[in-house]
């Protein structure tokens, strides 16, 4: 072979061998843009991840679309909609019912203006009570649910289930039972202090069944004289209220009456708390383990994952539900 063609033989054989400098500069590229992408990737995950929602030392649980709530001076302040509020370490659940200021402190839970119901988990005996604070002294729980009312120098608080104790600011103890009702400032007096200051509410009308689709009624020329009772069924709130007045009286079978009827004008969205209440009449009131065990099959089949499922379940097992089924 020709000197010179073997020259260019061998050339072409080194550039053959040897890689272009091009795909050593692709490689660390490519390499990078993978590392940033993934660098990227987890700085999003972790700045976006949701943190468990707190405030105030309380956790917020549940709450409605529409909760407006805030963290002041005087604790937590919920303005508007619902919301259930957690202090995990004492086994306190609060559950609005309107406006509300609640406050965690050292010792408890302080309720500083407003309504709600507070439920406990059951504690061991040889354990401390659970503290609710309020402006005439302290409610000592060992596991119950009770709602209580604070308006700043007076309140009031209704025993559901379990026991309390109310521990004035003196250092007095007055024990409150199921279906009681206790009001501070206490009066000094040797009369028992349990009381049930709200005075009875008139008795709701008795609902009449509307006129035939064929004679509709003719329309009134003065409509005000119409009673507005007749034509608007009562709130939740005006039904409980109505409910704890017949417990203070320990009207109980009045009161489940009153609760089933209630129930029928209720909207569906409204009727598990009513639907509740009377569960907890015939449990834990009325003692009646036939109807209580026969509701509550029909409360859990009808609001399945509901509110009080923990409730539901505590009161199914004191009625041994199971075993009566089988």
């Amino acid at each position: 072979m020709p000197p010179a063609v073997r020259a260019r033989v061998g050339a072409r054989l080194r550039d053959a061998r040897e890689p272009g400098p091009t795909a050593w500069h692709r490689r660390p590229v490519s390499w990078g843009l993978v590392v940033s992408t993934v660098a990227v990737a987890l700085v999003v995950f972790f700045t976006r991840a949701p943190a468990p929602r707190s405030v105030g030392g309380l956790e917020v649980a549940q709450a409605s679309a529409d909760l407006l709530v805030r963290e002041d001076s005087e604790g937590v302040v919920i303005q508007g909609g619902e919301a259930t509020l957690l202090d995990a370490s004492r086994g306190i659940t609060v559950r609005n019912q309107g406006a509300l200021v609640v406050r965690r402190e050292p010792t408890g839970v302080r309720l500083v203006r407003g309504r709600a119901e507070f439920s406990v988990n059951h504690r061991p005996t040889d354990a401390l009570p659970a503290v609710v604070l309020v402006s005439g002294g302290a409610i000592e729980v060992m596991g119950t649910r009770f709602t209580v009312e604070e308006k700043g120098r007076e309140g009031t608080v209704t025993l559901h289930e379990g026991a309390i104790v109310f521990r004035q600011l003196g250092g007095e103890v007055v024990p409150v039972q199921v279906g009681q009702r206790l009001a501070w400032p206490v009066v000094k007096s040797d009369e028992p202090v349990l009381l049930v200051p709200v005075s009875p509410e008139p008795a709701l009308p008795e609902s009449r069944p509307p006129p035939a689709l064929a004679t509709p009624p003719t329309p009134k020329v003065v409509p005000s004289r119409a009673p507005s009772t007749l034509v608007r069924a009562p709130s939740v709130d005006e039904v409980l209220r109505e409910l704890e007045v017949l417990r203070g009286r320990h009207e109980f079978e009045h009161a489940a009456r009153y609760i089933e009827e209630s129930m029928r004008q209720q909207p569906v969205a409204t009727r598990e708390r009513l639907s509740f209440e009377l569960g907890s009449l015939l449990t834990y009131q009325l003692k009646d383990a036939q109807r209580a065990c026969a509701h509550w099959s029909r409360h859990e089949e009808q609001f399945r994952r509901g509110r009080y499922a923990e409730a539901v379940q505590r009161a199914r097992g004191t009625l041994s539900c199971e075993g009566r089924e089988r």
